[in-house]
């Protein structure tokens, strides 16, 4: 009877420990818009004035269009080249980007910065996600600029959901059936 009781608890709490909950990738994209404000060498951002969400899909469609987005009161100095990482660029909705490379372009007074970073969630369901992304300013009458973050970043090294345990779990109760079906094999 001890035996069964033993046996019994091991698989509970082999499949509670199978239950809990997992994180997945954030998938979507983002777009903003808004205004900031360039050093005079044109190598960073030292304000942001205005910042909103403009277009969302996926995980981010949660994020109403012409929500202001919070950005980071550090300077952004993205060249000379490789720029800076730089935590916590940009927050909206419970999302956090970290710059983490960027590549520059100036071409006839378009300013192009090309990179790869990771966003975080709030909620516990998503799991930091590599991205790729893009900023394009406008010079000018002040610096307009457009930013555009997405899934499928091939340069930060791509991250994927975690097993969780579930392979050891499932070993162990092999392995115990195997135990169980040996002593049962012995004894008679």
């Amino acid at each position: 009877m001890k035996m069964k009781v033993a046996g019994i608890s091991g698989i509970m709490a082999a499949m509670l420990a199978v239950a809990s909950v997992q994180a997945i990738p954030i998938s979507g994209s983002i777009y903003m818009g808004g205004v900031a404000t360039l050093n005079s060498s044109d190598t960073a951002v030292t304000s942001w004035p205005l910042v909103f969400v403009v277009a969302d899909s996926g995980a981010f469609s949660s994020v109403s269009p012409l929500s202001l987005v919070t950005m980071s009161s550090s300077p952004w100095v993205f060249s000379p080249q490789p720029g800076v990482p730089l935590n916590s660029l940009w927050s909206v909705g419970g999302f956090t980007f970290n710059v983490t490379s960027d590549t520059v372009t100036d071409s006839g007074g378009q300013l192009v910065v090309d990179g790869f970073g990771t966003i975080s969630s709030s909620n516990p369901e998503y799991s930091t996600t590599d991205f790729s992304w893009n900023l394009v300013e406008q010079f000018g009458a002040g610096c307009d600029f457009i930013f555009s973050a997405s899934t499928g970043a091939s340069g930060g090294g791509g991250n994927s959901v975690p097993d969780g345990g579930l392979t050891l779990v499932l070993l162990g109760i092999a392995l115990a059936g195997v135990e169980v079906f040996r002593r049962k094999l012995c004894n008679a």
